[in-house]
């Protein structure tokens, strides 16, 4: 077993390396997290096998979704529950960062050895990614009518799509078999959806920082011939082995070529294209919203306090809300909204995680000709980023105390759930349709608004960090190993 995990690791880039042991992490958590809800909740196996229940409950819960028949009783399963959906949280987003951190290489690279086109590369990625998010979904649907027994192509629809973006908006009946099925199909598709709302925002932001480029180029007379395509000149000199050669070449091409690149005397419009997309990001959230709850308020007919809390409560993926939608057009635009959400927040946290990982990874490439204090600089900084993104999320979850406790969660075991879960959109306290109102709805609804964006930067702030010193040293490792 070591020597074909040996033979395995040799076949796949330093990327690559460090996503299948992300994979290998979240098959020993699953493994974990079933044996310990089937050890010390007897009361699974009220509607089945206790352990296969226990299996469903981790994907399930871990993954986001959050819409289980069965949870835990016990105040220390509360907690574990709780500390469950944290770590599925963080390994789902820092591994979805890192795959879209390992397609991202893979443009790079294309485009620099080849004479193919950025955008024509994207397009085959997203193309790609689209046929895999379709075929997860018709197979939601095949589970929709079979072992989940749902009547009605609208109701199978809003089934699989809303699983896949974690809000699990319709549940059917469950036995054995479907628990199975429907944990089978969650553990696969959910990852890849999440990889497919990367790609599409990703490409959507590519687009918009190319028109601006070509709209900046004609506004001060620049034509894009200027601008020479990378060439290397180090080809004589190939270091040890050949990945690092296509990595530093690649990562040139990232540093150097921006698409259609703003020539070097604008230099300063680089520097703010970070800054640009986030605020594009945020606007792109605001417009959301505004757009979700007008919707459910002029045309489903719900109060606009509900109308503000369900926008935004099954767009960022929790769905426990005690009112659903009845009428055809609404479960549509649902549907939309809740694919349009999870692009949102996937795409900010797959542009944060860039982000990082492009700062973090020049940063290493500097190292050797920096002096310590000029290296002592850069990592307090990164370190600075981290500390403050960390601090947000502490004060997020904070806040979360008086939120629960105006919802109506008194017990302290009951408070960390209703935050912890929240933050990871599986949601597992929900509330009773009697005693909800419009303060409730509102408060809750401001809270995740808040909570989601803030906890997924700081996963992804993580990610990077712990994915560019991974990778960085299993390059060293093999520079070493063909020294």
């Amino acid at each position: 077993m070591a020597s074909l995990y040996e033979r395995l690791r040799a076949c796949l880039d330093p990327a690559q390396i460090v996503l299948l042991e992300i994979g290998i992490l979240v098959v020993v958590w699953l493994t974990v997290g079933t044996v310990v809800f089937a050890l010390n909740q007897p009361n699974f196996d009220a509607i089945a096998d206790r352990w296969i229940y226990s299996f469903f409950f981790c994907v399930n819960a871990g993954l986001g979704v959050g819409n289980v028949p069965l949870e835990p009783t016990r105040w220390y399963t509360k907690l574990i529950a709780s500390a469950f959906c944290f770590v599925g949280h963080t390994m789902v987003i820092g591994g979805a960062a890192v795959y879209f951190a390992v397609q991202s290489d893979t443009v790079m690279k294309k485009v620099a050895l080849s004479p193919v086109r950025e955008e024509q590369v994207r397009r085959q990625r997203l193309l790609y990614h689209f046929s895999v998010f379709l075929f997860f979904v018709l197979v939601g649907v095949v589970i929709a009518f079979t072992t989940a027994q749902l009547s009605g192509w609208m109701m199978a629809f809003e089934f699989s799509v809303t699983m896949l973006t974690s809000a699990g908006l319709v549940e059917g009946v469950e036995d054995d078999s479907d628990w199975i099925c429907q944990a089978l199909w969650m553990l696969a598709g959910i990852p890849f959806s999440i990889a497919f709302f990367s790609e599409l925002s990703a490409y959507v932001w590519h687009v918009a920082r190319h028109h601006r480029h070509r709209r900046h180029h004609r506004q001060h007379g620049f034509s894009e011939s200027t601008t020479q395509p990378l060439t290397d000149r180090s080809t004589s000199s190939m270091p040890a082995t050949e990945y690092i050669y296509l990595e530093r070449l690649a990562r040139a091409a990232g540093y150097l070529r921006e698409r259609d690149a703003v020539p070097t005397e604008n230099v300063e419009l680089e520097d703010l294209q970070a800054t640009l997309q986030v605020g594009e990001l945020i606007v792109s959230l605001i417009i959301w919203w505004l757009a979700g709850t007008l919707f459910y308020y002029l045309y489903q007919g719900f109060s606009l306090v509900y109308s503000f809390y369900y926008a935004i409560n099954v767009g960022l993926g929790i769905g426990n809300c005690p009112y659903q939608p009845d009428k055809t057009w609404s479960r549509l635009y649902t549907i939309f909204h809740c694919i349009a959400g999870s692009s949102l927040i996937y795409g900010g946290v797959s542009t944060v995680f860039k982000e990082a990982t492009e700062r973090l990874r020049q940063r290493m490439d500097d190292d050797d000709v920096s002096t310590d204090s000029e290296d002592d600089e850069s990592e307090e900084a990164q370190l600075g980023r981290v500390y403050i993104y960390g601090v947000i999320y502490i004060i997020c979850l904070l806040l979360g105390i008086p939120v629960a406790w105006v919802c109506g969660y008194t017990k302290w075991y009951d408070v960390v759930e209703f935050t912890i879960t929240y933050m990871t959109t599986a949601g597992l306290l929900s509330f009773d349709r009697d005693d909800s109102h419009g303060p409730i709805y509102f408060v809750s609804a401001c809270y995740i608004a808040l909570a989601i964006p803030v906890a997924a930067v700081f996963i992804s702030e993580l990610a990077s960090e712990a994915f560019v010193h991974r990778e960085h040293r299993v390059i060293s490792d093999r520079i070493r190993e063909s020294e």
